[in-house]
């Protein structure tokens, strides 16, 4: 019970001044900028690498001025990109900052290699990749443009947990403490705890705290905060025996631009 307390009075998650929390992303407007990465990767397929960077952004512009010099530079960025430009995308989240002049698209994208002869750098023809890739907007002058492409995992090489069931204290290494940051999984509300599935890099974490949603509430923090994609920093006790499992003393959700 000592500990209990002294873990809510240590949530200083949400107090002070607002944070700017991303917005879920209108339907509309996710499948605008859908249409606007489509008509990026259909110029790159064309050869138009100059009609093609009218859709990025004007810091991306500038770096490929930097960096695609000469027409060799141009032809390995046109091979690169056509290499890489999915042939299929599943949406798992979109979202738009409050200023509502950034947004993000988070994609599973999969392409497969034909069969025949293999493209240098990339996977064994008749093969099919797939990873996590987040497509990021930025408003500039009334229009939409493409900023940075992000490119992570595939998802099926990520590592679970193992176990996510709640154990009592005594499971935990009081006299040790890890820290940990990154975005949320997913997130189950019991009667009488929390998990947050945390993913950092490669592998999930199941990271528990005592207490209801409205346990939460009353010492700072509120629930909704607490949804997939959102980024938090934990800092907890590990499990003796199960390096996958923490239980939270702190944590913070960060906010987004």
């Amino acid at each position: 019970m000592r500990r209990w307390f002294a873990t809510l009075a240590a949530l200083l998650l949400l107090t002070g001044s607002p944070m700017a929390i991303a917005k879920p992303m209108d339907p509309t407007l996710q499948q605008q900028l859908l249409d606007l990465y489509d008509s990026y990767n259909k110029a790159l397929a064309a050869g138009k690498l100059p009609d093609a960077m009218t859709f990025r952004s004007a810091a991306v512009r500038t770096e490929a001025q930097k960096e695609l010099k000469t027409a060799k530079d141009r032809q390995d960025f046109l091979l690169m990109a056509k290499m890489t430009a999915p042939d299929k995308m599943t949406v798992q989240h979109a979202s738009t900052n409050a200023a509502g002049d950034k947004a993000a698209i988070v994609t599973i994208a999969s392409k497969t290699f034909p069969p025949g002869k293999r493209v240098p750098g990339g996977p064994p023809p008749g093969t099919t990749a797939q990873s996590e890739m987040t497509l990021h907007f930025v408003r500039e002058a009334d229009a939409w443009k493409l900023d940075e492409l992000d490119f992570g995992l595939d998802p099926a090489k990520i590592v679970a947990c193992k176990n996510d069931k709640f154990e009592p204290e005594s499971a935990y290494d009081e006299n040790k403490t890890v820290s940990m940051g990154g975005p949320i999984a997913r997130v189950d509300f019991q009667p009488t705890y929390t998990l947050v599935v945390v993913r950092v890099v490669d592998e999930e974490t199941c990271a528990f705290v005592r207490g209801s949603q409205a346990d939460l509430l009353k010492h700072g923090l509120d629930p909704a905060k607490l949804q997939p994609y959102a980024i938090v920093e934990i800092e907890g006790s590990p499990h003796k025996t199960d390096k996958q499992k923490v239980l939270i003393e702190s944590l913070t959700v960060q906010p987004e631009d």
